[in-house]
């Protein structure tokens, strides 16, 4: 084992996930048009991103060969980012099917503005978490928002055209009381317009739960769906939020959910 600087390690480690990401999303965007022949591309470049992840984590950096566990973290590495970018694929080819509909066959009714189907979420602590997170990020209620991140939390977002942003806990945290500060001076509020909040899937693992839902927000160009998938993390009783991957159209700026 050699000694390696932790935080290039954590960048390392947080690029090979984006990265894998977005190229499981190639890989299933190539399935779905029948484009076979950029899969000869994309799926080494997801095999890839995860190997240089798993030799790159902080609990197997340095090791001079793969053990059982780095196959199984290389294993579960695939698993997800086949997993997150498949519903981000699929919920934007449904975002995409539906506009190509003549108006006359939309007859849902619209959804009001920040109401979001909890009830999607089975486990009432989770569901509880999630609604507090909701409404806190809608109305930056900073302090609750400081209990509910975890304190290895990271933000991570990537854009249609090839944007890409990470923030950490404190990072995110000290940008949204600027943020506060600056608009109570103006005589304004921080949090950032939710037109529609709709969760689509929700499952959680022992003390591990994911949840998958789209926000329409104005970003400042305009009304936008934005794709989330949120890793939460049991502490003691309580749901707490580790990890939060988005994928939006524009690139990302310093903005809370």
């Amino acid at each position: 084992m050699v000694n390696v600087d932790s935080r290039a390690l954590w960048l390392a480690n947080s690029t090979f996930n984006a990265a894998g990401v977005l190229a499981a999303a190639k890989v299933w965007s190539s399935i779905f048009d029948r484009q076979q022949k950029q899969l000869f591309w994309f799926v080494p470049s997801v095999f890839l991103s995860a190997w240089l992840e798993t030799n790159l984590n902080a609990g197997f950096a340095g090791a001079a060969t793969m053990t059982a566990a780095m196959y199984q973290h290389f294993a579960a590495d695939v698993a997800a980012f086949g997993a997150i970018a498949l519903f981000f694929v699929w919920v934007r080819r449904k975002a995409a099917f539906a506009k190509t509909k003549p108006a006359r066959q939309v007859s849902s009714p619209k959804k009001q503005p920040g109401v979001s189907n909890v009830e999607v979420v089975s486990d009432p602590s989770l569901r509880s978490a999630v609604a507090n997170l909701l409404s806190s990020v809608d109305s930056a209620e900073i302090a609750a928002l400081d209990v509910l991140y975890d304190k290895d939390f990271l933000n991570v977002r990537v854009a249609e055209d090839g944007g890409f942003a990470q923030l950490t806990r404190e990072q995110l945290l000290l940008f949204l009381r600027q943020a506060v500060a600056k608009a109570s001076k103006l005589g304004g509020h921080a949090a950032v317009q939710t037109r529609e909040t709709i969760i689509h899937h929700a499952d959680n693992y022992g003390e591990t739960a994911s949840v998958l839902m789209t926000r329409v927000k104005d970003l400042g160009n305009g009304w936008e769906p934005l794709f989330y998938c949120l890793l939460w993390k049991k502490r003691g009783q309580e749901w707490r939020l580790a990890r939060e991957f988005v994928h939006q159209k524009t690139t990302p700026r310093l903005t809370s959910h």
